[in-house]
């Protein structure tokens, strides 16, 4: 299971020091330190982490609204903005961009984990915070998110990252579904149609109305059931023709 990749867009050396060996010390990995918009910008778009924390003012010709405004142009990831400065213009100026938390200097490091934590929630739910008017751990424990097709899930508090290639199948189970993984199973709070809409990975299909399964993970077929490993997994009569165009067949 690999960590969270996070990319700190900071100018103030200590700082962004201080941020990395915090994030690192949390079980989050810093996938680069940039002082300026310039130098973080192809960076980020070559290799996109899992979140940016971004200072608005940085040092340089460009700011961290304009590297926000770039990337989101590209991909489509959570953004924290971080600043000393929350009057009413700046403030509106970056909630142009959408991002999914605010962090003001100076901060907590339970503020900093507080906001990643935020921003991730809202970003799962395609909103910022000017549409969140509160964020309550409890209401929802089990969420899942994509970013650059990995499939994040809030598990006891914490988001565990999980690599689509190791995904064997999702099985309906009432009103849950359970996500089997290579090494891993998971109890996430949606029924299989939910979960479905709200995890577009490419190679999870619909094979009957209660699996979904990875169609690289397919080891062999028949006309009515496909095997991943051991595991024997009916296919649905209306589902049949969707699954079989997925396959090429010699």
């Amino acid at each position: 299971m690999e960590n969270i990749k996070i990319a700190i867009v900071e100018d103030e050396f200590v700082i962004a020091e201080d941020i990395s060996a915090l994030l690192q010390s949390s079980g989050y990995s810093v996938s680069g330190i940039y002082s300026s918009a310039e130098m973080a910008l192809s960076k980020i778009l070559h290799q996109p982490p899992d979140l940016i924390l971004v200072d608005i003012n940085l040092a340089g010709a460009l700011n961290g609204i304009y590297l926000v405004s770039k990337v989101s142009e590209q991909i489509a990831l959570p953004v924290i903005y971080i600043t000393a400065n929350s009057d009413p213009d700046t403030y509106n100026r970056a909630r142009s961009t959408k991002p999914n938390a605010f962090l003001i200097k100076p901060f907590t490091p339970a503020n900093l984990l507080a906001s990643i934590d935020l921003a991730l929630y809202n970003f799962s739910r395609d909103e910022s915070p000017a549409q969140i008017k509160s964020f309550n751990k409890d209401v929802e424990n089990d969420f899942q998110t994509v970013i650059n097709q990995n499939l994040f899930i809030r598990v006891n508090g914490k988001h565990k990252k999980i690599a689509p290639e190791s995904i064997l199948y999702a099985e309906a189970s009432g009103s849950y579904t359970v996500l089997k993984t290579d090494t891993e199973q998971f109890t996430i709070s949606q029924n299989l149609s939910q979960f479905t809409h709200k995890t577009p990975l490419l190679n999870l299909i619909r094979i009957h109305r209660s699996y979904l399964v990875n169609i690289k993970r397919v080891d062999s077929f028949d006309e009515a059931n496909v095997w991943i490993g051991k595991e024997r997994i009916p296919i649905g009569e209306s589902y049949k023709s969707n699954f079989l165009s997925r396959i090429h067949c010699i």
